[in-house]
């Protein structure tokens, strides 16, 4: 007998195993998504629950770069090594992503906002 047999899932009918997963899913939406989140956090960060969680915590639940309470924390890891460098917020992560992580580019932003807000 096949395993999809055992649990109650037919094997055989298209439409038979997308009311199952659909069933499946709606009972148990809670759940999987936790799960989900923490399988992508080691699959792509290698970046276990309690690591994660620890992280969260030293940084108070807080952005990395402006400190502010974070709704959705996003991983920020170096594109080059894969290393996670810490939690950032939404706005921080998405600059960051497009200034290319290119310190050459951020201190030129630097400079620039400095020049044209009267400092120096």
């Amino acid at each position: 007998m096949l395993r999809k047999e055992v649990i109650g899932m037919p094997h055989t009918n298209i439409e038979n195993n997308k009311e199952y997963h659909k069933k499946y899913w709606i009972e148990n939406k809670d759940r999987l998504k936790n799960y989900q989140k923490y399988w992508w956090l080691t699959k792509r960060y290698n970046l276990t629950k309690d690591q994660y969680n620890k992280m969260l915590s030293d940084q108070n639940y807080n952005c990395k770069v402006c400190n502010i309470k974070m709704i959705k924390p996003h991983v920020d890891h170096c594109h080059k090594t894969n290393k996670v460098r810490g939690l950032l917020c939404n706005g921080c992560n998405t600059g960051l992503g497009l200034l290319k992580e290119d310190i050459n580019i951020m201190e030129k932003l630097i400079k620039y906002v400095k020049e044209h807000n009267g400092q120096k």
